[in-house]
């Protein structure tokens, strides 16, 4: 049995419906993993599985998803020993002990090419800081990330599928890898 853990870029199913984690655990059930647990409404679990390839994981998962509620939502998977590597690589420690409400990162399904990078960390601003890591994307932000130059250009197009977590749930979902 290996741990994984499981990322949906989105929670949303449509304008008027968002996804109850309830719901995603019944999906994760349905798809026959052992000890499915999610954390926060943000589309977070964790999960015991048979080593299956992680393509193929993450193409169950994103066809039980869109099976159960009628849309594709990418889903980012991660063994939990590449999981504990990410949150230990985090390159802002200074950071992220002042200010760990404004550190993010986002996990890439592939990683992010030297070019989407460059773009990207042209368009920071004077006070935001990236930094490429393993093929995620880290950043500092001290502004809201809706503000953020660097988290508006984030995209499928531009940089490649993957989603973002903030530093409290990277850290949180490391603490549900312990249980």
């Amino acid at each position: 049995m290996v741990r994984y853990v499981a990322l949906l870029y989105s929670i949303t199913l449509s304008r008027e419906r968002r996804l109850k984690m309830a719901d995603w655990l019944h999906v994760l059930e349905g798809v026959g993993v052992e000890r499915p647990r999610t954390l926060l409404s943000t589309g977070n679990a964790v999960f015991d599985a048979e080593g299956a390839g992680i393509r193929k994981l993450e193409r169950r998962l994103e066809d039980a998803f869109e099976q159960a509620f009628g849309r594709r939502i990418d889903t980012i998977v991660r063994t939990a020993a590449a999981f504990r590597k990410l949150a230990a690589a985090n390159p802002f420690p200074d950071e992220t002990a002042r200010d760990p409400g404004h550190v993010a990162v986002r996990m890439m399904r592939e990683p992010i090419g030297d070019a989407a990078f460059a773009a990207l960390a042209e368009r920071a601003s004077p006070r935001e800081k990236v930094a490429l890591v393993d093929g995620d994307l880290w950043i500092y932000t001290p502004e809201p990330p809706g503000k953020s130059r660097v988290v508006a250009m984030l995209s499928r197009e531009r940089s490649g599928v993957g989603t973002i977590r903030a530093w409290s749930t990277v850290r949180r979902i490391g603490e549900m890898l312990e249980d």
